[in-house]
């Protein structure tokens, strides 16, 4: 049966946990992750005395954290969005930068060449103003193969980041998957009732992870917490962890492909499925905006080659005699030839530039879209899809045992060496202007070769360079866009693409600040509140130990009245 003795006892056990527990609070008032706990105290089960009930104590009957699931929800998801267009607004910056310096810019560079063509022009007979002529087209050259290095830089460093978060991730999936095991060892220990610490840990392990990919969380009945990432795709199962591993893309050369292994079974590509986070942001960066300027600047280049190449092979050189001369090299229309990327066939297919102007249009716009093409081949069928524009794949019926076979798509030759050598399932990619950049060249020294005049009796005539000059005003590109036009609209689209990034990222680091608050108001540790607990718990423990010295007097007391 209860007593005083046993009550003040029951009393002095719980205050103690208590103020330990308010203890562990203030140590860790500075740790990252940690959530306020407090404990649960509960009247013991009361006892019968005749007519009524007398109360046997105090017990705990739990140590809680203070934890709100949808405000913990909340806060993991603004990480991920916070972090997804902070890395996004970064690589769309050093691009702006890239695009929008006078010093390297090919805008200058373009405008230079042009006008030094006007002194050939003033001059047609003299070799210092051609000379000049070769030389800033040598210039711009190097700016477009500068751009399109740089851009290339740009996509390797995101492959690193790629690599390095992948790691990071399959880390993180090991930590989460180790403290399930323990949460939910100890969850059936106490009946529900885990160290707070450890579910603490997972929380912030989960958030680390939310900073590389978009996470979903799913609680089990044991405790533990299933983790998936991108659109549902499992990383994290119970105690098992699964394997985020980035490998070379079969289609894009110089990309990353990402699988994620579980359980021991064969990995399933989720690359198009992931979204959010550092890996989002990378993966939207090579697709939305590297891969995209490369080919932009890359209709530019292999629209300045074709065209200008098509007009100075009309004119004279200076000898007289001389014509059907090249003045940029032709390698500036030629893309990277595609190459099969599955099946068991052994046929391939090369692609060039080659006649980019539309003979149907009396603008004579040019039929370079810079957009990339897939194509797949099944049973004598040959699929083209535009990976750029959503518009409905194109069927094209390829003849038997045929060589050479030749398909024009948008100003682009294609030629499939045997299509006997074709096997069903065949998948070929094509990105035209990818590399046209990079490639773009001069193709003559000799400043003879500028072919400026159109007469053969007529060395003074500079009828060509001023054909080749009146260039610089024919808006044949894409949009019925002059060359400067083109490079203006894709500097500018740069730079919008980059201010939108950089206001969503301030919106969404506003909106993790507020999470991040909501969250802190619930579990953070207050100070002040916490001070205020341990007085008023150090009073409750002296007046219980006074309950204890009072009980004691008192069965003193009646021992003497016994003697």
């Amino acid at each position: 049966m209860a007593d005083a003795f046993s009550i003040g006892t029951s009393a002095l056990f719980s205050l103690q946990q208590a103020i330990k527990t308010t203890g562990q609070n203030i140590a860790n008032v500075n740790t990252e992750g940690y959530s306020r706990q407090f404990v649960d105290f509960s009247a013991r089960r009361p006892e019968g005395q005749g007519g009524f009930y007398l109360g046997t104590g105090v017990e705990i009957t739990a140590v809680r954290r203070a934890y709100d699931q949808f405000l913990t929800q909340d806060f993991q998801s603004r990480t991920s969005s916070a972090a997804y267009y902070s890395s996004l607004a970064e690589t769309s910056g050093r691009i702006d930068e890239l695009f929008a310096d006078p010093t390297t810019g090919i805008g200058p560079a373009l405008n230079d060449f042009f006008a030094s063509m006007e002194a050939v022009a003033n001059s047609p007979t003299t070799l210092p103003e051609r000379q000049v002529m070769i030389s800033q087209a040598e210039t711009l050259a190097q700016r477009f193969q500068y751009f399109d290095g740089r851009l290339s830089e740009f996509q390797t460093e995101l492959n690193v980041k790629i690599q390095t978060a992948a790691s990071d991730v399959n880390q993180y999936a090991q930590v989460i998957a180790e403290l399930n095991d323990q949460i939910a060892l100890q969850d059936a220990q106490t009946g529900g009732n885990p160290s707070g610490d450890l579910l603490d840990q997972r929380d912030l392990a989960i958030a680390r992870l939310s900073e590389l990919v978009q996470t979903s969380t799913q609680v089990q009945d044991d405790g533990s917490v299933n983790v998936f990432i991108g659109k549902g795709q499992p990383l994290v199962i119970g105690s098992n962890a699964g394997l985020l591993k980035a490998v070379p893309d079969d289609l894009i050369p110089n990309r990353l492909s990402l699988f994620v292994e579980t359980g021991g079974q064969q990995g399933v590509e989720i690359t198009s499925f992931l979204n959010g986070g550092e890996i989002g942001a990378a993966l939207a960066a090579s697709d939305d905006v590297i891969d995209k300027v490369r080919r932009d600047i890359g209709v530019l280049a292999a629209g300045l080659t074709v065209q200008f190449n098509q007009v100075h092979r009309e004119g004279i050189a200076l000898d007289g005699a001389s014509t059907g001369i090249n003045f940029f090299a032709s390698a500036a229309g030629v893309p990277n030839d595609p190459s099969q990327t599955s099946g068991t066939g052994t046929a391939t297919i090369s692609a060039i530039i080659d006649d980019p102007l539309d003979p149907t249009d009396d603008d004579n716009i040019t039929q370079l879209t810079g957009d990339s093409y897939r194509l797949d081949y099944s049973a004598g069928n040959l699929r083209v899809t535009n990976l750029t524009a959503n518009t409905p794949p194109q069927d094209i019926i390829i003849p038997a045992a045929t060589t050479d076979f030749k398909l024009l798509i948008d100003g682009v030759t294609l030629t499939i060496d045997d299509t006997t050598n074709l096997a069903d399932g065949d998948i070929f990619l094509l990105a035209p202007t990818a590399s046209a950049a990079g490639n773009f060249g001069v193709a003559i020294t000799d400043p003879n070769d500028v072919a400026a005049a159109q007469a053969l009796d007529s060395p003074g005539d500079n009828r060509n360079i001023q054909a080749l000059i009146e260039l610089q005003d024919e808006a044949t590109l894409v949009g019925e866009a002059t060359f400067a036009d083109f490079y203006t609209n894709t500097t500018s689209s740069i730079a919008v693409q980059t201010r939108r990034a950089n206001s969503l990222a301030e919106t969404e680091a506003s909106l993790l600040a507020s999470a991040t608050a909501r969250k802190e108001n619930v579990s953070g540790v207050n100070l002040e509140e916490e001070a205020a607990n341990l007085i008023r718990f150090q009073q409750a423990f002296q007046a219980a130990a006074q309950v204890i010295t009072v009980s004691r007097d008192i069965f003193d007391t009646l021992l003497r009245a016994t003697e």
